[in-house]
């Protein structure tokens, strides 16, 4: 657990101010703090970046709860470019159990060297447990670094995600649950990346989304799609219950309620999908994320 001031901040609120922290990387690899993250997270020496190409990134640090590893989220405002990290049929991969993501291993695969050495720089132990995490596609990276990490000769302590699209199919949970059996996975109301790639239950909301203007056709029809890859979250479900209820965290909501939720999310908006899906989505004080997870004193209310 962390502190900002005299102010005890919990381990889960830390390693999502971690992901926060992790968009501060330039694609130019340098790092810059990022408010008001950097507020709840103490750095102690400045946290290592990692930059594999212009998009991926990961940030490794010390912490006083250990080295937390960040995997940086898609950078891009357009929201459409999130969804599209989704839409990829999974592969096989040695190493690692059933089918990946390709786009998110081959993100991963471009870090993962430079990622281990810095963590090994940091002297991992008992006493300095290694934490895994990820904002957006960051979620969709962590179980995978995870994975190779533990691979490496790593132990990884716990991996909590926020706002994360699925990873793999069903055989690759069920081999990483075998593995990490305490990830915890934040979900937000009204936020659609974590219920893609889609699964079969997404039938309602693939026919509301081909409403949607000017993009709603080629998204449905990509939903659709990836619906037969049979894709499957991992870990505990933390979802986050949001607008018109009071904001507060329970487990295991069917992904059948997120849909309902969702889809009269976007109906109370259909000429503006992107506040609504965004709003939703981002790390940001005052949205769902940062309200339900972190004390006010994070936003400096």
């Amino acid at each position: 657990m962390g502190t900002m001031g005299n102010i005890a901040i919990s381990l889960n609120a830390t390693l999502m101010c971690a992901g926060g922290t992790a968009y501060g990387i330039s694609e130019t690899g340098v790092y810059a703090s990022m408010k008001p993250f950097n507020g709840a997270i103490a750095y102690t020496p400045d946290p290592v970046p990692v930059c594999g190409g212009l998009i991926n990134a990961c940030l490794v640090g010390q912490t006083s709860d250990g080295i937390i590893v960040a995997f940086r989220g898609t950078v891009a405002t357009d929201w459409k470019d999130w969804l599209e990290d989704c839409m990829v049929e999974p592969i096989e991969v040695a190493g690692l159990p059933g089918r990946v993501h390709k786009g998110f291993y081959a993100a991963v695969h471009s870090v993962i060297d430079r990622v281990i050495a810095a963590v090994r720089t940091l002297k991992p132990s008992a006493d300095n447990p290694v934490y895994v995490t990820g904002h957006s596609k960051g979620g969709g990276m962590a179980p995978i670094a995870a994975l190779l990490l533990k691979n490496a000769g790593i132990d990884v302590r716990q991996v909590v995600t926020f706002a994360a699209p699925k990873s793999g199919n069903v055989e690759f949970k069920n081999g990483y649950e075998a593995v990490f059996n305490n990830h915890l996975r934040f979900e937000n109301y009204g936020d659609l990346v974590p219920l893609v790639p889609a699964s079969a239950s997404l039938g309602n909301l693939i026919e509301i989304i081909r409403l949607i203007p000017h993009i709603g056709s080629d998204l449905a029809a990509s939903l659709a799609k990836s619906a037969l890859w049979n894709y499957a979250h991992v870990g505990t479900q933390m979802f986050i219950e949001g607008p018109g209820k009071k904001y507060e965290v329970r487990t295991n909501v069917p992904e059948s309620e997120q849909v309902e939720d969702f889809i009269v999310n976007l109906k109370s908006h259909p000429l503006l999908p992107l506040p609504t899906l965004t709003d939703a989505h981002v790390l940001v004080c005052g949205k769902g994320y940062m309200t339900a997870v972190c004390p006010p004193s994070v936003c400096g209310a």
